[in-house]
């Protein structure tokens, strides 16, 4: 299990001091604000960006939101001026000073999502409690208010539709919270970071720091592995996860964040 954060806060302090360069990976639904019914109802809190905007403020902290949206959604969530994105699981990627990056392989998926969707979509007409999520790279099946009865039938029912259409293996299945979904193989959040910081190869005395609740997010906690500071945004969740540290919920990550950004005033001072 992995250490309670609080726990070891002026270690991570001092190494947030001595780093030349911080890029503060976050994932949003489950990190940066708490999970709702349905995407849509989703908003973000004014202190989140206000204490995003004041970490920005640091010429060496690089904020990044790491996160399954789409790129678009995302960015309107957040409208902070000088934040990185890396969005679907890291198949689109856009800096704050300009690089973007799609994953080419990934757009083969586009008429297949929509296939998988249209069929679902039949299986789901008379179930209020559930609804699709077309990323147009990816497709999410949200099951978060069914009936429990129901779940089991229609998370296997979706992977079966899945199955039946990509007849060449382009796609796999993930899990998330209260959620399945169907993505293009072979890259996750893991590689997005890892292209992400490719562009700062030749810097030296880096720290990367990510938070995150969810399954997609261990791509990314084993990738920077002790090259890091990786956090699980537990969540009530009790499942294994490869982060180093761990937090309760959003609140404890918003803490988290507030104490950086006073450790920069005061360095200020």
């Amino acid at each position: 299990m992995p250490d309670f954060l609080f726990d070891h806060i002026y270690r991570i302090y001092k190494k947030f001091q001595k780093s030349e360069h911080i890029f503060l990976f976050l994932d949003y639904d489950g990190t940066l604000v708490p999970f709702k019914d349905t995407p849509t109802q989703v908003t973000t809190p004014k202190q989140i960006k206000k204490v995003i905007r004041q970490l920005i403020k640091n010429p060496k902290v690089k904020v990044i939101i790491a996160t399954g949206r789409q790129l678009q959604d995302i960015k309107e969530l957040m409208n902070v001026k000088g934040v990185s994105f890396i969005a679907l699981h890291g198949l689109e990627i856009e800096t704050a000073d300009g690089m973007k990056f799609c994953w080419k392989q990934a757009t083969q998926a586009r008429l297949l999502i929509k296939t998988i969707k249209k069929d679902m979509q039949k299986k789901l007409t008379d179930e209020k409690g559930a609804f699709l999520e077309d990323k147009e790279l990816t497709i999410v099946f949200h099951y978060r208010l069914l009936a429990k009865n129901k779940i089991h039938p229609l998370r296997e029912t979706f992977k079966k539709i899945v199955r039946n259409h990509d007849t060449q293996k382009i796609l796999e299945i993930i899990n998330g919270a209260k959620i399945i979904e169907a993505r293009p193989k072979g890259w996750n959040k893991g590689k997005g970071i890892e292209i992400f910081l490719a562009q700062y190869t030749p810097v030296k005395n880096i720290l990367p720091i990510y938070i995150g609740d969810d399954i997609t997010d261990e791509d990314a906690f084993r990738f920077l592995g002790k090259r890091g500071i990786t956090i699980h945004v537990t969540n009530r969740s009790k499942r294994k996860t490869s982060a180093r540290y761990q937090v309760k919920n959003p609140d404890e990550v918003y803490s988290f964040l507030q104490s950086l950004s006073q450790i920069q005033l005061l360095n200020k001072n």
